[in-house]
């Protein structure tokens, strides 16, 4: 049986799934009908890893990973190309408003799991004091507590990049609190000390249970968090104490989107999903409720083929690069565990599908979401040593994984004729961002890494799909997007009717 963290479970019985309710939305909020007694609670070591499981439950939501948090910024991407499918088609097409309830969805499902956090948070003291009679330890009431600082520090990090100044809760008092929306500046220096407080509570990977945040996990993340703020000697210091983690050999590189690789050596933190649990119904309320413990991934991307990979993505990998076979298979090309399968029905994804095993994709899967592995760490290294003037070091992170991969290094000949020299800065920035593209595509990391380059405008002006290698320009279909509007989904407009401390003057820009 696979291993991963129970999320659900005890929590359940004490109703403390969905205690914290956004204001928004009201068909995905979870009413908390039962009341959880402090006196009878986190007296034992199952209840205080309990607690820390519940701050996980939102990740696996139809709001985030079960469903719309790997498909906004993959629909948003230049990677994908969109079906018809009304819930892919209007962020593909850039045509969301603030009635989207998949927008409403992805904001519910993180403030509840800001709830879940701060409820372990604010009973950090109560748990201290019964150490001394309980079965746990200071060092798994430690553990406990970095867990709630990291996924809380997860969870505001997925608000502000969709959405900008957010209300900043820190407490589980505030929850039902109407709130005015926090500065950026503000939400971000909350979720950088998260992150650093979290690294001296966690547990290193391999101390502690598969699936849980590890001290590895959050110096990654605060890594990646100092990155998008420019902060460049911070962001080197984070991410060179991410040890104990390496690239995987790429003989084994699809085990970085595969179910029987989960936990690998690359792996630094996943959101964990089985298929052994969850009936239809179960599966398709997407609110945190019962056991939604399958994701709709393989099948939206490769069974529907709601997102397909691009064009432009295709015209972006070498023609020797393996890791393109691994990331999607086209029309009469190989697939299978043997290889034994010929694609036809045109170009689909094999990342994070069962393709991998079996010829087609008929349901929903166990697949884990990689939120964080190790490739991602090394190309934000090589990134940081560019930004700070070390143009060695930064080759060099990227060397890494050109090695993996067995492709041609740079700074050689042969990478210089393919266009791809590294003696200029501008080349080194290109060699960056052509890495990130194949190597992460699929990944939710593409339309994020092109608003911090400011190459968002230039990148997203075409549509990305067939007509995108058109010789003559001018037929070239332009993409309704928009940087100074697009680059921030809108506040859900159940958020703004419900919550007196904002009002429409408050909404995003051209929204």
């Amino acid at each position: 049986m696979k291993t991963y963290i129970k999320i659900l479970g005890i929590l359940l019985s004490i109703g403390l799934i969905g205690a914290f309710v956004a204001s928004c939305d009201d068909d995905v909020s979870v009413e908390n009908k039962n009341d959880v007694s402090l006196d009878t609670f986190f007296i034992t070591l199952s209840q205080i890893e309990g607690a820390a499981n519940g701050c996980y439950a939102q990740l696996q939501s139809g709001g985030l990973y079960q469903r719309y948090g790997y498909i906004f910024p993959d629909a948003m991407s230049d990677e994908m190309v969109a079906g018809g499918d009304p819930n892919f088609a209007p962020f593909y097409r850039f045509e969301f408003t603030a009635q989207s309830g998949p927008i409403a969805q992805y904001w519910t499902s993180c403030y509840n799991g800001i709830g879940a956090c701060n409820f372990v948070l604010d009973n950090e003291g109560l748990m201290r004091s019964n150490i001394a009679t309980s079965d746990f330890t200071k060092a798994d009431v430690d553990d406990v507590i970095g867990q709630a600082l990291f996924l809380r520090g997860v969870y505001y990090y997925l608000l502000v990049k969709r959405f900008g100044d957010v209300p900043l809760k820190i407490e589980f008092s505030e929850a039902e609190l109407d709130a005015p929306r926090s500065s950026t500046v503000e939400v971000y220096n909350r979720i950088i000390q998260d992150f650093e407080k979290a690294t001296g509570l966690l547990f290193d990977k391999g101390a502690t249970e598969e699936g849980r945040a590890t001290k590895g996990a959050a110096y990654g993340m605060l890594g990646k968090v100092l990155l998008h703020r420019n902060e460049y000697d911070k962001a080197q210091t984070a991410l060179a104490k991410v040890n104990g983690y390496s690239l995987l050999p790429i003989e084994e590189y699809e085990d970085n989107f595969n179910e029987s690789g989960e936990f690998n050596d690359e792996s630094m933190f996943e959101v964990t999903f089985t298929g052994e649990f969850g009936t239809e119904t179960e599966r398709w309320a997407q609110n945190g409720q019962g056991f939604a413990e399958q994701t709709f991934h393989s099948q939206e991307y490769t069974g529907w083929g709601n997102l397909k990979p691009s064009v432009k993505l295709d015209n972006e990998f070498e023609d020797d690069d393996p890791r393109r076979t691994v990331a999607y298979v086209k029309d009469d090309e190989k697939y299978g565990p043997n290889k034994e399968f010929t694609r036809s029905g045109g170009i689909a994804w094999l990342k994070f599908s069962q393709l991998y095993q079996q010829e087609s994709v008929v349901e929903n899967s166990g697949i884990n979401v990689r939120f964080l592995r190790y490739a991602d760490v090394v190309l934000m290294q090589a990134e940081v040593e560019y930004s700070l003037g070390n143009d060695a070091a930064a080759i060099g992170f990227l060397n890494q994984i050109r090695d993996r991969a067995k492709l041609p290094r740079y700074g050689t000949a042969e990478m210089d004729s393919r266009g791809f020299s590294v003696s200029t800065d501008e080349g080194i920035f290109k060699a960056i961002r052509h890495e990130r593209f194949v190597e992460l595509c699929g990944e939710q990391h593409r339309f994020d890494d092109l608003v911090r380059w400011n190459r968002d405008p230039e990148e997203l002006a075409i549509f990305p799909d067939e007509n995108y290698n058109n010789p003559d320009i001018s037929q070239r279909r332009p993409r309704n997007y928009d940087s100074g509007v697009h680059r921030l989904m809108p506040i859900p407009q159940n958020e703004i009717d419900t919550n007196n401390a904002i009002s429409s003057e408050d909404q995003n820009p051209g929204y």
